[in-house]
C-alpha cells in the first residue's frame, strides 16, 4: 500500500489492499458443502422461478454471474436456455459441474473473475445475479 495519496489511482490501490483476498475466501467457503447456507441448496432461486412462471423469463442465452453451486445456472437450462456460468471459485465449479452432470443438462462453467471476462455486447439475453455485485467493493462499482 502506498503511503501517501496523489491521485485517483492511487486511491483505488490503498482501497484494494484493504480487503480480503477474494480467490482464497471463496475456496475456503464452497470447501464445505454440508454447511447451513441458504443458497447452498439445489433447488434455484425461487425469483428466477417466478420469472419463469409469470412469463418474464423465456429461452435464450444467459449470463450468470457468481453462480456457486450452479443451482440457478441449472435451472436456466432445464427450462432450455444456453448459459454461461461464472464464478471465482474452483471449487464451487466443480461442485456446479457435479450437480448439472446428475440432472443431465448443458452449462457451461467459467472458472474466472468477472473483471476478467471478455464479453461481446449483445450476446446475451440475461445477465443474472443472485450473490455476485453485493460482494463487490464499493470502489469497483463504477466499473459497471
Amino acid at each position: 500500500m502506498k503511503e501517501i495519496i496523489t491521485n485517483y489511482d492511487d486511491l483505488l490501490e490503498m482501497l484494494d489492499s484493504l480487503l480480503r483476498e477474494p480467490t482464497k475466501f471463496w475456496e475456503d467457503f464452497y470447501s464445505d458443502r454440508e454447511k447451513e447456507i441458504p443458497f447452498f441448496v439445489n433447488k434455484p432461486d425461487e425469483n428466477l422461478v417466478e420469472y419463469f412462471e409469470k412469463k418474464l423469463f423465456k429461452q435464450g442465452k444467459v449470463l450468470e454471474l457468481g453462480c456457486g453451486p450452479g443451482r440457478n445456472a441449472i435451472y436456466f437450462a432445464e427450462k432450455g436456455c444456453l448459459v454461461d456460468a461464472v464464478d471465482l471459485s474452483q471449487k464451487s465449479i466443480q461442485w456446479a459441474t457435479e450437480r448439472a452432470n446428475e440432472k443431465n443438462v448443458n452449462v457451461n462453467f467459467i472458472c474466472d473473475n468477472i473483471f476478467n471476462l471478455q464479453i461481446e455486447e449483445g450476446i446475451y439475453d440475461y445477465v443474472y445475479d443472485t450473490g455476485c455485485f453485493h460482494h463487490i467493493a464499493p470502489q469497483k462499482n463504477e466499473l459497471y
